[in-house]
């Protein structure tokens, strides 16, 4: 099961986070721009910050308990920008650690 260790909690918010930002860009800013539901982007937006800052706080602090080497937060950080970025980085990475192939830290 994915919740039973820090990394799959990890891969959870990874979703979650991803998944917000998605629907920020591709639901909630076409709703705002039709004018059907302006307040959709303040909604979502907020979702979308909490998230954002959970998964930042918990990749830092698997960053110093996991002894992952930089360019992996450094990785995370930047992918969580490109929509759909989390689901492919963690498919790509994560995945491959759930197969046990070794991946560089």
């Amino acid at each position: 099961m994915m919740l039973h260790s820090t990394l799959g909690r990890f891969r959870l918010l990874l979703w979650l986070q991803g998944l917000s930002y998605v629907l920020l860009l591709f639901v909630a800013f076409p709703l705002k721009n039709a004018g059907i539901l302006p307040q959709s982007v303040t909604w979502f937006g907020n979702l979308y910050g909490f998230l954002f800052l959970m998964y930042m706080l918990f990749m830092v602090s698997l960053y110093t308990t996991q002894k992952w080497r930089l360019r992996r937060p450094i990785a995370l950080f930047f992918v969580s920008f490109i929509p759909l970025g989390n689901f492919i980085y963690d498919f790509f990475v994560f995945r491959k650690m759930d197969q046990g192939q070794r991946i560089v830290k």
